[in-house]
């Protein structure tokens, strides 16, 4: 049976973490976001996480609060290539938002994301409203996708039922592989 684990990043994970960031290079990052990537994991400005199948560090995603303003922001947010399609985006996401909800200091309202063209429609799909859309929003040319979510729409209980759904459907996708 697999094993599929959501957990704080440790420095034991780093090397896994920059696995995932290359296997996912160029379609997803480019080059140059490695130097940020790695910057991130050196000085994070918020807590991270971790998901792992069988002990193997497959997906990596954390946030930071804005002191001044009533949000957090999403930050990286990745799956290895091996594992995309698996679920783990999505349990990643729900495991992130219920510990906003539960643990931000001072609690805040709003969950922001920018993504790229691509996986904006994940969010949509996961309750994120679209907010913006910058033409070349990113350095490399890419169109940028502002998105939120809405705390003050859901209850912690909503968030944890989410989350619980999120680890069985990736953990049904597993056992099924390929996903």
């Amino acid at each position: 049976m697999t094993e599929l684990r959501v957990r704080p990043y440790g420095e034991a994970d780093r090397t896994g973490v920059l696995a995932i960031f290359d296997s996912n290079l160029p379609e997803y990052f480019g080059a140059g976001d490695r130097e940020w990537l790695i910057e991130t994991l050196d000085e994070p400005d918020g807590p991270g996480f971790v998901v792992t199948v069988d002990g193997k560090v497959a997906a990596f995603g954390g946030y930071e609060l804005w002191e001044h303003y009533n949000k957090a922001l999403l930050y990286w947010g990745m799956a290895a290539r091996g594992y995309h399609r698996c679920g783990l985006g999505k349990l990643l996401l729900f495991e992130r938002l219920l510990h906003i909800a539960q643990y931000a200091d001072p609690p805040t309202r709003y969950v922001t994301v920018d993504t790229s063209p691509a996986i904006a429609p994940f969010f949509r799909h996961c309750g994120f409203e679209e907010m913006a859309v910058w033409p070349e929003g990113y350095r490399s040319g890419m169109t940028m996708h502002e998105l939120r979510f809405d705390l003050a729409g859901v209850t912690v209980a909503d968030l944890a039922a989410r989350r619980d759904a999120a680890h069985g459907e990736a953990l049904a996708r597993l056992e099924r592989r390929p996903c």
